[in-house]
Parts: C-alpha cells; sequence; structure tokens
C-alpha cells in the first residue's frame, strides 16, 4: 500500500541534517512520522543498522515500537522470521533495527549503528544523548513535547550548526480526528501554557508542573502496604494503580489503563489481575459500579476525591513509578496546573490524569480518615 503521511514526514525525510530534532504538541503526528521514516529507509536503503531508543522499554513498547509494527504490517513488510521478539529486533531488506532501553548501560555504550531516533529525549540525560551519538555514523532523531523550560535538548542540541529543528502542531496532522482536535484546542481558552506546549508545540513553563520529585524505579519494593486506587471510565480509560506505603514513600505501578469496560468487564479484568486482598479505593462519583464491585468479593469503597487536599498527600512525600507504567509515567510528566496569564490557579488541568487520579483517591483516602470496617485478606 502506498504511504499515507503528513508534511512532518516529508520535512524529516528530505533533511540533511546530523541532528534532526522534532517538537512538538499533542497529535501533531511526530511519532507517527517517525516510525515511517524507518519504515522507509529499510525499505529503500540496504546493509544498514538502525536504532529506535527510549529511556526505558515499557514505554518504548507501548509508543514507538508499537507505531513501527503497525506500520510495518501495513506497508505488507512484516513476518514472524523476520521479528526476533527476544532481542527486540526486526530484520527486512538487509536490514537490521534494534528497539534499545538506554537504562540498559552496558548494551548502550556497546552498540553502534548508522541511524538512531530517540522517541521522548527529554527522558534522557545530556550523557545519555551524547553516548548515543557517538556511536552513530548517519543521522539522528529526536523527538519529545516542549514541556521543559529548561533542557540539555535547548542547550546543547538545537544550538548546534549541525541540527535542524522541526516544529510540528496537531494542524499539520490532516488524520486527526476532529475530537480530538476540539480537545487540543479547548486549551485556548482554559490554559494558556498547556495550550502553548500541546497545542503550539512551544517551550513550556516548568513552575506549573504539580508533581516534581517523582522517581523511576525497576519494580515495588518489599514490604509497606498494599492499596489500588480505580478511576471508572468507558470513553476515558479505566484505570487501575496499585500503591505501596513504605517509609512514607508512594511506590506506584500501573495495572489497568482500558477504555470501553463496561462493569462485567472491568470485573473480569480485575479478576484476571488477582489482586492482592486490601482496599481499593474507587471514584465516588459511581456508587453503582462500588456496589457491583463489592458483590464480585473486592474490598472496593469510596475515595475522597478533594482534589487540592490529594494532590497535597503525595507531594509531600517521595513519588516512585516503575518503568512498567508507561501511561502513568507520561501522566506524570504532563500534569500541571491550569495558568491564566502570569497567574498559576490551585486547579490541575484535566487531561491524561486518569491514573494519577486513581492514585490520589488511594493515597489521600488511606492516609487521611478511618479505615473502612472491612478487609479482604
Amino acid at each position: 500500500m502506498d504511504l499515507q503521511a503528513t508534511a512532518v514526514f516529508e520535512r524529516n525525510y528530505d533533511s540533511k541534517a546530523r541532528i534532526v530534532v522534532n517538537q512538538g504538541g499533542t497529535g501533531s503526528s511526530k511519532t507517527w512520522s517517525l516510525a515511517q521514516l524507518f519504515a522507509t529507509r529499510m525499505r529503500e536503503r540496504t546493509g544498514r543498522k538502525l536504532t529506535i531508543a527510549r529511556k526505558a522499554m515499557p514505554t518504548l513498547k507501548a509508543t514507538a515500537m508499537a507505531d513501527f509494527f503497525s506500520i510495518v504490517k501495513q506497508l505488507g513488510m512484516y513476518s514472524e522470521d523476520r521479528h526476533n521478539k527476544t532481542d527486540y529486533t526486526f530484520a527486512y531488506n538487509n536490514n537490521l533495527l534494534e528497539f534499545l532501553a538506554v537504562d540498559d548501560e552496558q548494551k548502550m555504550r556497546s552498540r553502534k549503528r548508522h541511524d538512531l531516533w530517540i522517541n521522548e529525549g527529554n527522558e534522557l540525560t545530556y550523557d545519555e544523548f551524547r553516548q548515543l551519538v557517538m556511536r552513530t555514523s548517519g543521522q539522528v532523531y529526536i523527538d519529545f513535547n516542549p514541556s521543559d523550560q529548561f533542557h540539555w535538548i535547548y542547550d546543547h542540541v538545537i544550538s548546534r550548526d549541525d541540527c535542524e529543528l522541526i516544529i510540528s502542531t496537531y494542524r499539520d496532522n490532516t488524520f486527526l480526528e476532529p475530537e480530538k482536535v476540539k480537545e487540543i484546542e479547548r486549551y485556548k481558552e482554559t490554559d494558556e501554557n498547556y495550550w502553548k506546549i500541546y497545542g503550539l508545540g512551544e517551550r513550556g513553563t516548568s513552575e506549573t508542573t504539580i508533581y516534581t520529585r517523582v522517581h523511576f524505579i525497576d519494580e515495588l519494593p518489599e514490604g509497606g502496604e498494599t492499596i489500588y486506587g480505580l478511576d471508572f471510565g468507558f470513553n476515558h480509560p479505566a484505570a487501575l494503580v496499585e500503591i505501596k506505603m513504605k517509609d512514607d514513600d508512594i511506590y506506584a505501578k500501573e495495572l489497568l489503563y482500558k477504555t470501553h469496560l463496561d462493569d462485567n468487564e472491568l470485573i473480569a479484568e480485575l479478576k484476571a489481575l488477582k489482586l492482592k486482598g486490601s482496599y481499593i479505593y474507587c471514584d465516588s462519583s459511581e456508587p453503582g459500579s462500588i456496589q457491583m464491585l463489592q458483590k464480585a468479593g473486592f474490598a472496593a469503597v469510596k475515595s475522597n476525591k478533594d482534589v487540592a487536599d490529594g494532590i497535597k498527600s503525595i507531594k509531600k512525600r517521595k513519588f516512585h513509578v516503575t518503568k512498567d507504567s508507561p501511561n502513568l509515567w507520561k501522566e506524570t510528566k504532563s500534569y500541571r496546573y491550569m495558568q491564566k496569564g502570569d497567574q498559576v490557579l490551585d486547579d490541575p488541568v484535566k487531561l491524561n490524569d486518569d491514573l494519577l487520579d486513581a492514585a490520589r483517591y488511594a493515597v489521600h483516602t488511606h492516609t487521611n480518615q478511618p479505615k473502612p470496617g472491612f478487609y479482604l485478606g
């Protein structure tokens, strides 16, 4: 089939720069376009090694890797024998493409390549970027949302004389659904900083970031107290997060993030997860759903949904997120207070916050009110 691409793909395809930085808002097609570019490279060239990298493998699998394999399947390039799912590689036309987690330092420092794409480049440190680039003989592509006011990408990459900056917005994506366009454009009126970053693809101001002490960890620790938070949803995802409270720190792991689940389907998902016996603090605006969970044998209870106090309950503790929580990690980076002009408001922007709402329900309710009168152990 022919490649259906936006102007973002064309600009990257035509670039001759050593480093091509894709700075863009949400829905701009920058990630999809770079996945298309690397698939096209494998069709048009031969004898090359390509790398698609991100900070951690779980988030890489959920984003750039998923897009890449969707594209190669659409283009008729995919077959099982070309895809090594153990080594995270794909072979085609005498080319080899690898998916690389940058937090695997040994692999990062030992591999060389022709072309490199760093997905969500602002997750990396400057040293990690340099280690990758010095082992790349061809072109380097980076994509990111400009949510940080200060970053090494601005200071040490965009300023290079061999770098081309491509700024894209949702308007560049002619395939974007009208509903998503409306959602993005809502922020023109409700939050100037969010509109600037995710609407216009412009550099944001970091003082609106809500959770600034978030740490990436490999897995939940042993010990501590386990609880769960659940945010109901249908068009928005139903979001379940496991919380470990240990030494007054918060450790969080994403367990469920799915749309279009009715109550029975949600119950089936929860049963499949084989949750450890503990409270599930739920969105209190859905008493019928909570009652259904209770009848199914879960210790589901109403939560205290106070937003301002709930955020304070998390902010006063160190907040750790496991690497296999791609949607939760993404939410923590984009979760911001609303802004009107120079004034930062007390209300968060209501977008991409389903798992964080679930975490807030659990932490705030569990630590600030008497425990419910039943417990499943």
